[in-house]
């Protein structure tokens, strides 16, 4: 490893508070594998058609983590880190999505729970990352009412196996992605580009989730929250044609899923087209979907540049690209802008109690071109790019408005429509071998966290 990587500020005890949260994650279909193995029934994933995958790829096998979670979970503890972060797969746990509960399902997430605890590891699930059985899409998926009700079920019967063990729980995983890439653009599972089905998904989320969130509290459980996603919003140029489309970007990619968690209405005079919303709105809904979370997880990679533009429907605004900016670009095509993370604490800040609903960064990570031929693999542009949002992060965890950060991801693993062109983890992954080998980052972060376990 390049000792150059560590600087002498890192000789020192990291500022942040000795109680302050350090975690990393993956998620279960992009990591786990073992798509056929003990039961589990297909997902939204498992189907989506192999042409719009980048590489061609798919997750069948992955990292085999369903195989090899007490190596990995090894790796999280050699990292000093306490706290991992992974999804449950609900296809595992209903492979029809409902009715019928497959108890190999529960029997893993026992056993992957009880490696965590073993090694004084804390577990924290979300319940929903992106993997909706496909039985349940055949219903209509998100479009249907009756899916909210089969993910309560879900929620319940996880809850029930795993209470006496597991206090933290993320309800969803970034709405505003799934929804809008799965419902209005198609790029991602299921494929569906209509606005009458972005609209109406919007709404049953929001449903599943605020009354994700008081199910699980109301069993019970200590610490729920739901990770939302957000992108910092700066104007092309300032001017007020520019900023009036700024406004109408912010409700709708900042506020979607945020509002309605915290008693307010939907965007509907920034945004007149959700209006088409409330056709599926039912008595009692936004009572239902008010709750008051432990905490609201962050996820934020870049920021976005919003120009006025009267062709673009709904929004009559665009996004300049980075690449059209002249800007360095991830292998996602986004902009390397470390400042977005602090940015968005900030303006939340501003909008919400967070003294009292505190914030979590619940997916941190960059992702460039690395080249894996030789060990460690040199990736200081992700040791660069962390040091500046720790930096950056410093004065909100010191006056304990964020409580936690966890990176993304512990490996390398299938990045949705990206397949395996897209390398975020700290831990490269041998395709071939599965042989796991630790970046330079990983090094970085592990002396970083030095003394973090006992």
């Amino acid at each position: 490893m390049n000792p150059k990587l560590f600087s002498s500020s890192s000789e020192n005890k990291h500022p942040f508070p000795h109680d302050f949260d350090w975690g990393i994650g993956i998620s279960s279909f992009q990591a786990e594998g073992g798509s056929a193995r003990d039961l589990r029934g297909e997902s939204i994933w498992d189907v989506f058609p192999a042409h719009k995958i980048k590489d061609l790829s798919n997750a069948n096998r992955s990292c085999n983590f369903y195989e090899n979670y007490k190596q990995d979970l090894n790796l999280v503890k050699w990292l000093n880190i306490k706290n991992f972060k992974t999804s449950i797969s609900w296809p595992r746990i209903f492979p029809d999505g409902h009715g019928s509960v497959n108890q190999k399902g529960l029997d893993y997430y026992d056993r992957l729970t009880d490696a965590m605890l073993h090694r004084g590891i804390t577990p924290w699930y979300v319940m929903y990352h992106w993997d909706l059985p496909q039985s349940i899409q055949n219903k209509g998926g998100w479009t249907n009412r009756d899916t909210v009700l089969y993910f309560q079920e879900y929620l319940d019967t996880c809850y029930s196996r795993l209470k006496d063990r597991v206090d933290n729980w993320i309800v969803m995983n970034e709405p505003f992605v799934f929804v809008g890439a799965g419902y209005f653009l198609g790029i991602h599972a299921p494929g569906e580009t209509s606005l009458k089905k972005f609209l109406t998904a919007t709404h049953h989320v929001n449903l599943a989730n605020g009354l994700g969130i008081n199910t699980l509290q109301n069993l019970g459980a200590k610490n729920v929250g739901t990770s939302l996603s957000f992108s910092s919003l700066h104007p092309f140029k300032n001017n007020t044609s520019n900023l009036a489309a700024l406004k109408r970007s912010n409700a709708l990619i900042n506020h979607l899923f945020l509002d309605p968690l915290l008693g307010k209405q939907y965007p509907t005079k920034t945004l007149p087209f959700l209006k088409k919303i409330e056709n599926h709105i039912k008595p009692n809904d936004l009572v239902d979907m008010y709750c008051t979370p432990n905490f609201i997880g962050v996820q934020v990679y870049t920021r976005e540049i919003i120009k006025e533009n009267w062709f673009t429907p709904y929004i009559r605004a665009k996004v300049v690209s980075a690449q059209k900016r002249g800007k360095q670009t991830t292998t996602l095509g986004q902009e390397v802008y470390p400042e977005a993370v602090a940015e968005i604490i900030q303006y939340l800040d501003s909008y919400i109690d967070i003294q009292t609903t505190p914030l979590y960064i619940t997916e941190c990570g960059i992702s460039l071109s690395e080249d894996s031929k030789f060990q460690p693999v040199n990736d200081e542009y992700r040791i660069q790019y962390y040091q500046k949002v720790l930096k950056s992060l410093e004065p909100f965890a010191q006056a304990g408005k964020v409580k936690g950060l966890f990176l993304w991801s512990l490996l390398d693993n299938f990045e949705w429509a990206e397949g395996y062109t897209a390398p975020f983890g700290l831990f490269n992954v041998n395709w071939d071998s599965l042989e796991r080998n630790p970046k330079n980052s990983a090094f970085w972060f592990k002396h970083y966290l030095r003394g973090q376990f006992s």
